[in-house]
């Protein structure tokens, strides 16, 4: 009888060991499969966001690049970019307007890569939301040795805010003075 009830002890034990082991088995699945799809979220997310700053880069490029440079992000703060988009009837004495979705598109990639605080090209800036990059303390001391016969007087200048007269590879953000090139004059060295 003891050996009888030992073993009904040792069974009962064996199956309640094994309801816990498949409990616990059954939650850290539901536990792998909850972080799994949260990861998946997250991809998907990523991706949703690589996608819409592409095509934001992209219209960007198309639409502002189609009149002028397409001036890097990083270059203005965003609180700039976001009050330059949100008065596209009125860019600079011209209308720049777009289709509403596109402009969000456009500014969402605009102030997603703007200066941050602390950014070299906003060091010394009074503004808090410059509209011209040629207005900021950082632009005009890269720029304070150059003569304005060479630039504003040039015509095939006419101003600093045509970077790409001069930076010939402005369009990808590079403008490194080393490789500068003043129509009229050549390769300066200030």
């Amino acid at each position: 009888m003891i050996k009888s009830a030992n073993i009904r002890w040792g069974v009962g034990f064996v199956m309640l060991a094994s309801a816990l082991t498949l409990t616990l088995f059954g939650m850290s699945q539901s536990q792998v499969a909850s972080v799994n799809e949260s990861h998946d979220e997250h991809e998907h997310s990523k991706h949703r966001e690589y996608r819409s700053d592409k095509q934001g880069r992209m219209d960007y490029q198309q639409e502002c690049g189609g009149c002028h440079l397409a001036y890097p992000a990083r270059m203005l703060p965003a609180v700039s970019w976001a009050t330059m988009m949100s008065n596209l009837s009125d860019h600079f004495g011209e209308n720049a307007e777009l289709p509403a979705p596109q402009v969000a598109i456009i500014a969402r990639y605009l102030v997603t890569h703007s200066a941050q605080p602390g950014d070299r090209v906003l060091r010394r800036s009074t503004q808090t939301a410059p509209l011209r990059i040629t207005e900021l303390p950082y632009f005009i001391r890269q720029h304070d040795e150059i003569p304005m016969r060479m630039v504003k007087d040039n015509p095939e200048v006419g101003g600093f805010s045509n970077c790409n007269a001069c930076h010939q590879n402005a369009a990808t953000g590079d403008f490194d003075e080393d490789r500068v090139s003043i129509p009229g004059y050549g390769r300066q060295h200030f």
